[in-house]
């Protein structure tokens, strides 16, 4: 069970306020504020004498927590600067050659689409699109598009725009039939719903650190199943991604190719965002102690909670099968009643996420159902509109 009184403690700062925005950015609780903001001072505690060392051992500890988090090995963690970053790695590093296909879905955020758009352009890789019905995605669609030239499967955890949580488990096994890369985008999942990488089989997933994760902008992780790193070329280098033999100030005395590191360490390039990446050690150890399981089921008991009470409104709401449901609710309202929505949800303290006509309500583990019951009561005065 979710330790409620330390989760009050670590959000106090919220006061009355009601934050379901988690799908956008997250607000980060206490122990995560306090480690980031101590970054500077230790950064120079003792004039950057060996401050390289120790920030690497942060980052080493950090990757261990992240692969327990996501249950895979440490080597297979790689960091970046965020989910865009990561895909773009994957897309730009595969051989890909001019016929093959990526298939992907007609709902994907920007972050996990325009890196496929940009392959299609450059490389002549075809992409087969999977069409989604009422915001839902079908297994069998996406069964139904990969063909003897698709090399690779890509999917959003959660679909930023449905709520709809795809069934990585159903698609890892039809990917590893196919003997294709199954890639995921876990940001709007990671940190909220339990994901297991190996069960799951995923070879490639990527995320930034700044929803679920309880850190900030600026940093995202990759894993990569270790069977595909080699396969893997980055598009750019450094000294932290290839074997250095040497001893500086000299940096290499091969000059004709670059020696990879064999592990995930290939993916990064240059100084990391290592004040980010604390805040991501704190967060990830802070979900670790509560229970990744305990999380995700009390955030599927609060949606499941909140659609029942909502159930009677005439505003389009995104429904979904209860499998796939994973934290999100989605609300559709006419446009011309944009700045009356905004004036309900300032009224109520909501802070959600409003644009292009729809109201996406991201509920983590901090939320209460107490804080439902008022959500409610505001929707049911955006209904009435």
């Amino acid at each position: 069970m979710l330790d409620f009184k330390q989760i009050q403690k670590e959000y106090s700062f919220l006061n009355d306020e009601i934050f379901l925005d988690v799908s956008r950015v997250v607000m980060p609780p206490l122990c995560v504020q306090n480690v980031y903001s101590s970054f500077m001072k230790e950064y120079i505690c003792d004039f950057n004498s060996d401050v390289v060392s120790r920030l690497w051992d942060m980052v080493e500890d950090t990757r261990k927590k992240v692969a327990q988090l996501i249950h895979c090995e440490s080597d297979e963690i790689g960091f970046v600067k965020n989910t865009c970053e990561g895909i773009s790695i994957l897309a730009n590093g595969f051989p890909f050659e001019k016929g093959d296909n990526v298939v992907l879905v007609d709902q994907e955020h920007s972050a996990n689409l325009f890196p496929w758009i940009r392959l299609h352009e450059y490389k002549g890789v075809d992409l087969h699109i999977v069409k989604s019905i009422n915001g839902s995605i079908q297994i069998e669609d996406i069964a139904n598009q990969i063909d003897e030239h698709t090399k690779l499967l890509t999917i959003s955890s959660i679909q930023f725009s449905t709520g709809y949580y795809a069934d990585l488990e159903t698609l890892g096994k039809i990917c590893e039939e196919k003997g294709i890369l199954f890639c995921v985008d876990g940001i709007q999942a990671l940190g909220r719903m339990h994901i297991d990488v190996k069960k799951m089989r995923i070879g490639w997933m990527a995320s930034g650190t700044n929803k679920g994760l309880l850190s900030t902008l600026g940093a995202g992780f990759v894993y990569c199943d270790k069977k595909y790193t080699a396969r893997i070329i980055p598009s750019y280098a450094s000294y932290q991604s290839v074997e250095n033999h040497v001893s500086p100030p000299s940096i290499t005395t091969n000059f004709e190719y670059l020696e990879w590191h064999k592990d995930a360490r290939r993916f990064e390039s240059g100084n990391l965002s290592y004040n980010c990446i604390l805040a991501l050690n704190k967060g990830v150890e802070w979900i670790l102690k509560l229970g990744m399981e305990d999380i995700e089921e009390y955030i599927l008991s609060l949606e499941d909670y909140l659609r029942n009470k909502i159930k009677d409104i005439h505003l389009p709401v995104v429904q979904l099968d209860k499998k796939n449901q994973g934290g999100i609710i989605c609300i559709y309202y006419p446009e011309n009643k944009e700045d009356k929505v905004d004036e309900i949800c300032k009224e109520y303290k909501i802070h959600c996420t409003r644009r292009g006509g729809y109201i996406r309500l991201g509920l983590d583990f901090y939320n209460t159902f107490e804080q439902m019951d008022i959500v409610s009561e505001a929707i049911h005065k955006i209904d009435l509109l």
